[in-house]
C-alpha cells in the first residue's frame, strides 16, 4: 500500500469529511465558552456569569464612589470661595496702598456720584479706622471697581498736613488711577450717596 491508498483510506474512515456529518452546534459553543470560568479560584465555585456580575457591580460601585468625591469637592470649594468673599470683594494677603495727587485738598469739589467718578479704575466705599499722622487706613466696605483688598492706606503728603480732611469712623468714596487720588477723589460720603454708587454698581 502506498501513500496515496493510505490518505484515500483514512479520508473515507473521518467522519467528519462524510456528507452524514452532523452540523457543529454553535449556540453550546459559545455558551460553553462563555460559562466556562477560566480563572484558577481556590475554594470557590462560583460560576464565571456571577464572577461577572460582581466586578461591575464593583466597577459601579467604585464610580459612584469617585463621583460623590467630585461633586463634594467642588460643593466645599463653593462653600470656601463664599467665606473668602465679604460684601461682594474676596480677602487679599496685603492692604491696597494709594497716594494723594500734589492738588489734594485744594480746591472745593462737587458732591460724588458716579458719573463723576465712575470713570476712575479704582473705586471703593470705605470706613477710615485710623488715622497716623499723614496716613489714613480704610475698611473696605464695597469696592466698586478695580480692588479686592480688605484695607486700603492712603498716604497723603506729610509736607501739607493740611490736606488730610479725613475723620475717624466715617465713610468716603475714594476713586484712584495708577495708585494716585486725584485732586476731589476722596469725597465724605452720605447714606444717600453710599445707596446711589452701590445702585450703579450692582452692589
Amino acid at each position: 500500500m502506498n501513500d496515496d491508498e493510505l490518505l484515500a483510506r483514512l479520508k473515507s474512515a473521518d467522519p467528519a469529511l462524510t456528507p452524514h456529518a452532523p452540523l457543529p452546534d454553535i449556540d453550546r459553543l459559545v455558551e460553553d465558552t462563555l460559562t466556562t470560568d477560566t480563572a484558577h479560584q481556590t475554594g470557590s465555585t462560583a460560576p464565571a456569569k456571577t464572577a461577572a456580575r460582581r466586578s461591575r457591580r464593583q466597577l459601579f460601585g467604585l464610580a459612584a464612589a469617585a463621583g460623590l468625591l467630585l461633586l463634594g469637592g467642588g460643593i466645599a470649594g463653593g462653600v470656601m470661595a463664599n467665606n473668602d468673599n465679604d460684601n461682594g470683594h474676596s480677602a487679599s494677603a496685603g492692604p491696597l496702598t494709594l497716594t494723594t495727587d500734589s492738588g489734594f485738598g485744594s480746591q472745593k469739589c462737587v458732591t460724588p456720584s458716579p458719573d463723576t467718578l465712575g470713570g476712575y479704575p479704582t473705586l471703593f466705599l470705605g470706613t477710615v479706622t485710623s488715622i497716623k499722622g499723614s496716613t489714613v487706613t480704610f475698611r473696605v466696605d464695597y469696592w466698586l471697581k478695580g480692588g479686592d483688598t480688605e484695607t486700603v492706606v492712603l498716604d497723603s503728603d506729610a509736607s501739607r498736613p493740611e490736606v488730610l480732611t479725613f475723620a475717624d469712623g466715617e465713610r468716603y468714596i475714594v476713586a484712584a488711577e495708577n495708585g494716585v487720588v486725584p485732586a476731589c477723589g476722596a469725597n465724605a460720603a452720605s447714606d444717600e450717596t453710599v445707596d446711589e454708587f452701590r445702585q450703579a454698581f450692582g452692589k
